[in-house]
C-alpha cells in the first residue's frame, strides 16, 4: 500500500523491491532499492518495479490531493 508522511507520499512496488516518495509538489524525493533487486530480478524487471511504484506513488499523492481540495 502507500504511506502518507510530511515529505510526500510513498509506495512500493508489488514485491517489495523498489519503493518510491512523491513530493506533496509531484516531484520524485526517493527512490530506494533494496539490494536483493540486484540477485532477484533482471534489469527490465528492475525498471518495471522502478516504474510500477513511482506510479502507485503518484495515485496515492492524486488520491490524497482529491480529498483535501
Amino acid at each position: 500500500m502507500h504511506e502518507i508522511i510530511e515529505s510526500g507520499v510513498t509506495a512500493a512496488d508489488p514485491a517489495g523491491y523498489v519503493e518510491a516518495t512523491i513530493r506533496p509538489d509531484g516531484r520524485l524525493a526517493a527512490l530506494r532499492i533494496d539490494p536483493r533487486a540486484m540477485y532477484d530480478l533482471t534489469a527490465a524487471e528492475l525498471a518495471g518495479a522502478c516504474i510500477e511504484a513511482i506510479q502507485r506513488a503518484c495515485s496515492a499523492r492524486a488520491d490524497t490531493t482529491d480529498h483535501t481540495a
